[in-house]
């Protein structure tokens, strides 16, 4: 079991290489690899080895991920990173990221 995972939020939603569509949003086991994303193929931890992590620490950035942010902290189920909402964590936006949850 890993103790903390730090992750990213794309503006797509996806996380640790977890992006929208990809089958191996379903796969059981701890390590897959995915379709090409963006050219590239990438391992990647799965959702059950993320999800079996203590603690999770995001790490959002960037004024055009304040939609898909909220979105996150809501728990859209079309996001991949939503599927992670709700376990221990802690998720740190930068103020262009953050700006729409503040309501500017």
């Amino acid at each position: 079991m890993l103790d903390v995972v730090h992750l990213g939020l794309g503006e797509d939603g996806h996380t640790a290489s977890l992006v929208p569509g990809d089958p191996v949003l379903d796969a059981d086991a701890d390590v897959a690899a995915t379709e090409s994303y963006q050219g590239t193929r990438r391992l990647t931890l799965t959702l059950p080895c993320l999800a079996r992590a203590r603690h999770r620490v995001w790490l959002v950035t960037g004024g055009a991920k304040g939609d898909v942010l909220s979105r996150f902290l809501n728990g859209d189920p079309e996001l991949p990173a939503s599927r992670l909402v709700g376990l221990s964590g802690a998720c740190f936006a930068d103020a262009a990221a953050a700006a729409m949850l503040a309501g500017s």
